[in-house]
């Protein structure tokens, strides 16, 4: 009869067990709020002919664009370009070429295009997309940046 009850206990005890790991799911870690996020402003202007004589020739400097505003979550944040948009085909392949490089960057919310990179890009207007995430959530925001390439640098008004 003891054996019969011990017997029960463990059985009972098993199947509680078994019932709690069962009822559990692993459980999101942090969060991810991408609403309203934006560049201000939302282009960079990057030019093909600089002033040879400009801190950004002599350093060799690359043209950096405002830190995105609107993204709060649990660290690390993480961001990489998730598409681009341009003119052609061609275009589009280059710039992800680039990216691929290291030459074209989306770091800490920053766009980062070295001078490299604007010699090899063609005039245009390239749209960017961009993919934002942490350990477990993560938003693709759909053509936030743009990046405008032009042969001379734009007047002042």
């Amino acid at each position: 009869m003891k054996k019969m009850k011990k017997r029960i206990a463990l059985l009972c005890l098993t199947a509680l067990t078994i019932g709690f790991m069962a009822s559990c799911r692993r459980m999101d870690v942090g969060y991810l709020r991408t609403t309203g996020a934006s560049f201000t402003p939302d282009s960079i202007n990057v030019f093909h002919n600089i002033d040879p004589t400009s801190d950004r020739a002599v350093g060799n400097l690359p043209f950096v664009s405002t830190r995105i505003q609107g993204v709060a979550g649990t660290n690390p944040v993480n961001f990489e370009l998730a598409g681009v948009k341009a003119g052609s085909p061609e275009q589009e392949q280059l710039f992800l070429k680039l990216c691929r490089e290291g030459e074209i960057s989306v770091t800490g919310g920053l766009v980062v295009v070295s001078l490299k990179a604007v010699k090899q890009l063609p005039n245009g207007r390239y749209q960017l997309s961009f993919r934002v995430y942490n350990e477990d959530h993560e938003a693709v925001l759909e053509n936030v940046f743009k990046v405008v390439v032009t042969d001379d640098e734009l007047p002042l008004d």
